[in-house]
């Protein structure tokens, strides 16, 4: 156990307690740690104490006591006694959790009145006068061995009780100082949270308004409804990093693995990433091995990973720098280097960087944009994946490397799926149950565009009693519906129409306890909020 060696400080609470100690007992406590190599802390020096204290050590007492005390166990945790001279010390083994962590000794007890010649052996042995020894063992009180050992008892007693306590207000102190850290954190985090959620808004607002007053050009409303999208979807994946992290930090998260190419992984994040890294102008250079690498991974984690660590680079490297992204054999896996010619990471802050909403430069990341989550969630899942990930900086301006072992995978032999091209989409009955006005008539209005009959109603039993009445082959359902919520709603159709409707839950519960709990209400699909065209469209078609 490493033990914080302030909870031995004298000036703590316990020092009064061991004072008293010495003046009730006229006996001097050292107290040593578990390397035995020096006190740690020296209480109510006697005369007797401080006249030998030059040549102490030379009796071996001291020592042989200390060793004696650490090598006890919880078990048999015993009162040491060490004599010599007609002198002795007291020692007890100091205990924390069960463990040994070090000793108190207390001295010097005189066990009898020695004879001169013992008295003149002893003082050249401590290189004192032998007038001077003979004079402070005279003022001393020869103890028996029954008043030794109670001396030692109460002296066991009190230093664990005290060491304990110690110990405890110590761990306090630590839990205190996390707290008020995770605090400020937290505080951080919903700053940083606000910023990141009112600058898409900011866009989306300001492009609506484009599109809504009208007398903009036609190019200018087509830049404003791509401004929308594009800040739509970046708010659609803050959320899901978000909803990620929350997953993967508390064990909630299940991989999907199968071979998987490395380079299909770094294609797909990079497209992801493309947008972020030309808007700050930077170059990006691939090497990957020429054979191909496989990897037994989780593709939607494994691409993930990399996308994390390509949009960090792009956000912490000054405009036209470089990011350069390299792959190499092990012997039993992969290595993958993400490497930036960024602003580089303190030492400071270099042991920290995977900590959940750690931030190096909190002025800097308001600017570039990010939670502090992004290493968090590499790592969580480069450990799921059972591999290992580090960052190396140079300091503050060097750039950074990130650096991910992978295990490498077996060659699968799955057949590609058959071209879609040319398939013609067919028109259905739909009914949209979405109590959201806005969202309700988007959904409409999507649909329709799409070729589609729909029927829209506003509440849980206003849904049920329309899907009685005009029997829908496709039903859109909201989860949190006044009324009825969709799990009841979803259940009362299930029973009204049995197989021949499709349920399709659309919601802003996305956790895997609510896909869970969609899909015993008797849902078909399950889509998070907020839902591109596309995506309905393929559930539509049931992919």
């Amino acid at each position: 156990m490493a033990l914080d060696k302030t909870v031995f400080e004298p000036d703590a609470a316990w020092k009064r307690a061991l004072e008293k100690y010495g003046a009730a007992t006229h006996l001097t406590v050292e107290l040593y740690g578990r390397d035995a190599r020096w006190p740690i802390a020296q209480v109510h020096p006697t005369p007797l104490f401080e006249l030998l204290a030059p040549g102490h050590h030379a009796l071996s007492m001291f020592a042989a006591c200390v060793q004696r005390c650490l090598t006890q166990t919880a078990a048999a945790s015993t009162i040491v006694v060490e004599q010599r001279h007609s002198l002795a010390v007291i020692g007890s083994p100091l205990m924390l959790n069960g463990e040994v962590v070090g000793a108190a000794v207390a001295a010097y007890v005189l066990t009898a009145f020695p004879d001169e010649h013992a008295v003149r052996r002893l003082a050249k042995e401590c290189n004192v006068t032998f007038a001077a020894l003979s004079r402070r063992i005279r003022e001393e009180l020869p103890l028996t061995r029954a008043r030794s050992n109670v001396y030692g008892e109460l002296l066991q007693v009190l230093c664990n009780a005290l060491l304990s306590e110690s110990y405890r207000a110590r761990q306090q102190e630590r839990t205190a100082m996390r707290l008020t850290a995770a605090d400020r954190a937290k505080d951080d985090f919903l700053a940083m949270l606000s910023h990141e959620l009112r600058n898409p808004l900011g866009a989306i607002q300001i492009a609506s308004q484009i599109i809504r007053l009208g007398g903009a050009s036609q190019a200018a409303v087509q830049k404003a409804a791509e401004i929308v999208d594009r800040q739509v979807k970046h708010m659609a994946r803050l959320l899901d990093d978000l909803l990620d992290v929350s997953r993967i930090t508390s064990g909630r998260i299940e991989l999907r693995k199968s071979s998987v190419p490395l380079a299909t992984a770094v294609a797909h994040a990079m497209e992801t990433s493309r947008a972020l890294i030309d808007a700050h102008g930077h170059s990006l250079t691939i090497s990957l091995p020429e054979e191909p690498i496989l990897l037994e991974a989780d593709p939607t984690r494994l691409e993930q990973i990399v996308t994390n660590l390509l949009d960090n680079a792009a956000k912490y490297t000054p405009p036209k720098g470089h990011i350069a992204v390299m792959a190499s054999l092990e012997e039993n896996g992969v290595v993958l280097r993400v490497r930036d010619t960024g602003v580089g990471i303190s030492s400071e802050m270099l042991p920290r960087v995977f900590d959940l909403f750690a931030q190096g430069d909190p002025s800097l990341a308001h600017s570039q944009g990010g939670l502090g989550i992004g290493l968090t969630m590499v790592r969580k899942l480069v450990d799921l994946h059972g591999g290992t990930v580090t960052v190396h900086s140079e300091g503050l301006g060097r750039g950074t490397e990130v650096v991910v072992r992978l295990p490498l995978g077996t060659r699968s032999h799955t057949p590609p799926e058959p071209a879609s091209e040319g398939r013609v989409r067919p028109s259905h009955h739909i009914l949209v149950v979405e109590d959201n006005p806005d969202a309700r008539e988007m959904l409409r209005v999507t649909l329709e565009v799409d070729g589609h009959r729909v029927e829209v109603a506003e509440d849980g039993p206003q849904g049920v009693a329309m899907a009685r009445s005009s029997r829908p082959q496709i039903v859109l359902v909201d989860i949190g519906l006044p009324g009825l919520n969709g799990y009841e709603v979803a259940k009362q159709m299930r029973a009204l129409l049995g197989r021949h409707v499709r349920l399709i839950a659309v919601t802003g519960y996305g956790q895997p306890e609510d896909r869970r709990r969609t899909k015993e209400a008797g849902f078909d699909a399950h889509l998070t909020k907020p839902v591109s065209c596309e995506q309905i469209a393929e559930v539509l078609e049931g992919r």
